[in-house]
């Protein structure tokens, strides 16, 4: 599929969220206005907190914005629920646009510009799968396409990026309201989030840095 093809899927997509959105009338700042339309509707309001937490992954938007919103709007533990949800079903689509489709959709251009990523997953397979997806400063919607591109198991990689994500999700479920919406608690988890992203984007950078090295080396030689 051609870029100029890709944009025009991507901008009639966002027309689409859009328009739902519109319909429903939560395009507006007034976050009472919002929990106003819940109340009267709540299954609609999960089904399409879900529908727009999976599709932005088309888009390549960060899923913590929607863990945020989902908990400020849903409650810590539905939204916390519907996140893990929505995750499951929006890197299931990665998988299948990786593993189906990456000739079609992705073309050599992504291949050969997460040939280092491909590479690291190759050589160490899941741990780095799970590493990747635990590190919030990682683009974890790649590293599932890099997944599938070369064709790790799939049941083995949702139940991983689940499990490795799951932790995470909770964490920032805190800054949307936390236990009791206490400061106590979303300090813990900022404290919490920060070490994480450090101590795994230090590991991630680590082992990037020696692929990359042993790949000029290979190449030279």
């Amino acid at each position: 599929m051609k870029k100029r093809n890709k944009l025009i899927l991507m901008a009639i997509f966002w027309l689409a969220i859009v328009a739902v959105l519109y319909s429903q009338g939560i395009i507006t700042t007034d976050i009472n206005k919002i929990k106003e339309i819940i109340g009267k509707n709540p299954f609609k309001m999960r089904v399409l907190f879900v529908f727009l937490s999976t599709v932005r992954v088309l888009f390549f938007i960060p899923q913590t914005i929607f863990i945020i919103i989902g908990s400020m709007l849903l409650g810590p533990y539905v939204g916390f629920a519907l996140s893990v949800l929505s995750l499951s079903i929006a890197q299931s689509i990665m998988y299948a646009i990786g593993i189906y489709f990456q000739n079609q959709l992705l073309g050599e251009e992504f291949l050969e510009k997460n040939r280092v990523t491909i590479a690291i997953l190759k050589k160490y397979g899941y741990k780095m799968l799970a590493l990747g997806i635990a590190c919030p400063v990682t683009p974890s919607d790649l590293i599932t396409l890099s997944a599938a591109c070369i064709k790790l198991n799939y049941k083995k990689c949702i139940f991983i990026i689940v499990m490795a994500d799951t932790p995470m999700i909770f964490l920032y479920g805190f800054l949307g309201t936390g236990i009791q919406g206490t400061f106590f608690f979303k300090t813990l988890a900022i404290v919490a989030i920060t070490f994480v992203s450090y101590y795994t984007f230090v590991i991630w950078k680590k082992i990037n840095s020696n692929s990359e090295g042993e790949e000029k080396h290979s190449s030279l030689t």
